[in-house]
C-alpha cells in the first residue's frame, strides 16, 4: 500500500461518495484503508448503506442528497452518467465553492458539457475513470484491492484548476493505482470501446453461444474462465454504456469480426503458415502489453 503522505493525498478532508455499489463501495473501502478522516455515502439502497456503516467503511449515510454535501471537499459520483446529471441538477445548492467533483463513468461523450452547465460557481468537475472492477455487482462485491496496480484515466475539461486535477490524481495513487493518464473525451471513448466494451461483448457472446449446455461445466479450464469472467455483468448498466458509445463499439466489433473471419479462412484452407503467423503475432503483442504494464 502506498504511503498516504508520499501520495500527496490529504486524508484529513471529507469525501462524499454518491452511489455505493461495487465501485462506490470499493472507493469507501480504499479511502478508509488509507485513513481518510470522514466519508459520507449517499445511495437509495438502505441495506448497502447500513452494511457499510456497520463495517466502519463510512461515517455518515443518506438515501438522498442533502446539506451534508456542503461539508464535502471531494465528491465522487459512482453512478451512471444520467443519474449523476440528475443528482447534480437536484442538489446543486448543496455544493460549495472550492468543492472538487469527479466521476467514474465508463463513457464520457458529452457528459462533461452537461455537467458544466449545472455547476455552481467555484465548483470544479474533473472527469475520471478508474480502470478497475471485478465480476458481480453491488456493495457486497466491493473491494479496496481493485485499485491495486490499476490504471486511472483523467479526462480534464477546459478551465479545470490544475491543483484540483492533481488532487484527483493523488487520490488515485493513494488508493494504489500505478499510473494516471490524461486524455480527451474522444480518445477515452475510442480506447474504451476496444479495451473494455468489446471484451464484455465477446464474453457474453461466448457464454450465450448455442454450444453452451449442461455438460459444458465439465470441460471448463482456465482459458474459458478467464475469457468469460466479465460475462457476470450488470446488464442494465452495460446496456447504457454500449448504447452511449455505439459508433465506436460497432467499429471495434467490425474489426474483430474481420480478424476472426481471417483466421476462419486460414483454418478452412489449412493455411499453416498464415495461422502460425497470426498466432505468433498475437503472442508477441500480448507479451509486449504485459511487459509494458508491469514495467510502469
Amino acid at each position: 500500500m502506498m504511503d498516504k503522505e508520499a501520495s500527496g493525498f490529504n486524508t484529513k478532508q471529507t469525501v462524499a461518495i454518491v452511489g455505493l455499489g461495487l465501485i462506490g463501495g470499493s472507493y469507501a473501502r480504499g479511502l478508509r484503508r488509507i485513513g481518510t478522516a470522514r466519508i459520507i455515502a449517499i445511495d437509495p439502497d438502505e441495506k448497502a448503506l447500513n452494511q457499510a456503516f456497520q463495517e466502519g467503511m463510512v461515517d455518515e449515510i443518506y438515501t438522498a442528497g442533502n446539506e451534508a454535501l456542503k461539508q464535502a471537499d471531494l465528491v465522487i459520483f459512482c453512478t451512471a452518467a444520467d443519474v449523476m446529471i440528475r443528482f447534480l441538477a437536484e442538489n446543486k445548492a448543496f455544493f460549495t465553492p472550492g468543492t472538487i467533483l469527479t466521476d467514474v463513468a465508463g463513457i464520457k461523450g458529452d457528459t462533461a458539457t452537461a455537467i458544466a452547465a449545472l455547476l455552481p460557481e467555484g465548483v470544479d468537475f474533473i472527469p475520471g475513470h478508474p480502470m478497475a472492477g471485478r465480476e458481480g455487482r453491488g456493495y457486497v462485491m466491493a473491494s479496496a484491492d481493485i485499485f491495486n496496480g490499476a490504471n486511472y484515466i483523467l479526462v480534464p475539461m477546459e478551465g479545470n484548476d490544475e491543483d484540483h486535477i492533481l488532487a484527483v490524481k493523488n487520490m488515485a495513487m493513494a488508493l494504489g493505482c500505478s499510473h494516471v493518464v490524461r486524455v480527451t473525451p474522444e480518445d477515452h471513448d475510442r480506447f474504451i470501446a476496444y479495451t473494455s466494451s468489446l471484451p464484455h461483448v465477446l464474453a457474453t457472446a461466448l457464454v450465450n453461444s448455442e454450444s453452451m449446455n449442461t455438460l459444458t461445466k465439465y470441460f471448463v479450464a482456465g482459458s474459458f474462465r478467464d475469457g468469460t469472467r466479465v460475462a457476470d455483468i450488470n446488464a442494465p448498466l452495460w446496456t447504457k454504456l454500449f448504447l452511449s458509445n455505439k459508433d465506436n463499439l460497432l467499429y471495434e466489433i467490425d474489426r474483430f469480426s474481420a480478424a476472426l473471419q481471417s483466421f476462419s479462412t486460414m483454418l478452412a484452407e489449412e493455411d499453416t503458415k498464415g495461422m502460425t503467423r497470426f498466432l505468433q503475432q498475437a503472442a508477441m503483442r500480448r507479451r509486449e502489453l504485459v511487459h509494458e504494464t508491469h514495467s510502469r
